[in-house]
């Protein structure tokens, strides 16, 4: 049982900045505005039909202003809260579908230090330290429990934190949760898992099976600690996910596995985690145009999420259930000759592709390639989303 105490009665200078920002962010988005962007998105997530005008968009600057300055006392935790909270003060200028809530960061080893695996650095990165040897280990892992002292138990301790800190009144996003497949690579040793994957299926299923587990049981923990107000989505966390809409994973092996692994060792998986939450959106980095048909055969999939620079979105859309919502972000990185996109040019992209397929895109270009949120730049993401 979790039961995180935090002691918000000692203050000092960083707190009265956090309870100014939450109060003057809390008036930017008053009730109304939160409902209509609750509105347009669930239209756009469950094609309602509410909306016509124009695709939901999120457009975010990351050049927040430096006042108020961070003071130097301030804990990690206070800094991180006062800076997302003035990039929701100042995102705010824009009328799109972004919804303020706190951002629980990312962490490869969330799941697997479930089963006490630990983060190792190799080449400047962090990745997972496997705890498999030897295939029939799978059956002698430790129980999946979020335990202190372990990436599991801080990840929910920091989301805790500042759900708590502002008294329940901003909600958090889920903190980044890789599927089951990419779990279990890591924790087996990705090459390995790899190469494995035939001769030992029967322990490789088994040990998918533990993962999906538990991240079901931390997708629960997440729930629970933010009294329910935790947004299921991390891909990218900048968006209202309907409740009927399930929850998000990654696998990013879908760029660089064949759709055979995918459609036996991955799709599957996935799978119980929709049905566990009522839906399930996969995001995955580089390239799924080979994917677009098996997808299409997931019967919990509500959406995807892949970067247009990446994942051709014109074909990918001409082969798409129309069931199914496309989540389109742009990135600085280009596959196969695909364009890298501005702002304006992203999201009319994505709006002419929707009119052309009938595919409800959800545009998320992230971040503006302009210096400043201006009238003039508002005005020209507006006119690229209309239908």
């Amino acid at each position: 049982m979790l039961d995180f105490k935090f002691d918000f009665s000692k203050r000092n200078h960083a707190d009265d900045i956090i309870d100014a920002l939450t109060e003057q962010v809390l008036t930017a988005y008053p009730p109304a505005r939160l409902e209509r962007i609750k509105s347009r998105s669930e239209s756009t997530w469950k094609a309602t039909g509410l909306y016509s005008d124009r695709i939901s968009y999120v457009v975010l600057n990351y050049n927040v202003p430096e006042e108020p300055k961070i003071p130097g006392d301030a804990s990690d935790m206070q800094k991180d809260m006062i800076h997302q909270l003035k990039f929701m003060l100042y995102n705010s200028v824009t009328d799109d579908e972004y919804y303020p809530a706190f951002t629980s960061g990312l962490e490869q080893v969330t799941i697997p230090s479930m089963f006490g695996c630990v983060k190792e650095s190799i080449s400047n990165s962090d990745d997972v330290k496997p705890v498999i040897f030897s295939p029939s280990d799978v059956y002698s892992l430790p129980k999946d429990e979020i335990r202190e002292g372990y990436v599991c138990y801080d990840m929910l301790w920091r989301m805790a934190y500042r759900y708590r800190r502002t008294g329940g009144r901003i909600p958090v996003y889920m903190t980044d949760i890789q599927g089951p497949f990419s779990c279990a690579a890591q924790m087996w040793g990705i090459q390995d898992f790899l190469c494995d994957l035939d001769e030992y299926s029967n322990e490789i299923h088994h040990l998918l099976l533990s993962c999906t587990s538990a991240i079901i049981k931390y997708f629960h923990a997440m729930y629970k600690i933010a009294d329910g107000n935790m947004i299921p989505i991390h891909c990218m966390p900048v968006l209202w996910v309907p409740e009927d809409c399930g929850v998000a994973v990654s696998d990013d092996f879908f760029a660089v596995v064949g759709k055979h692994t995918v459609r036996d060792y991955s799709l599957p998986y996935l799978e119980k985690i929709g049905e566990a939450f009522g839906g399930v959106t996969a995001h995955t980095c580089g390239n799924m145009n080979h994917l677009a048909e098996l997808m299409n055969g997931m019967k919990t999939l509500k959406a995807v999420n892949f970067s247009a620079s990446e994942t051709d979105l014109t074909k990918y859309a001409g082969e798409c259930d129309p069931r199914i919502m496309l989540l389109v972000h742009k990135t600085g990185l280009s596959i196969n000759g695909l364009p890298l996109m501005n702002t304006e040019e992203h999201i009319r992209h994505c709006a002419n592709v929707q009119k052309t397929t009938g595919i409800r895109v959800f545009a998320k270009p992230l971040w503006t390639d302009e210096a400043v949120i201006d009238t003039a730049n508002r005005q020209k993401w507006e006119n690229a989303a209309l239908l």
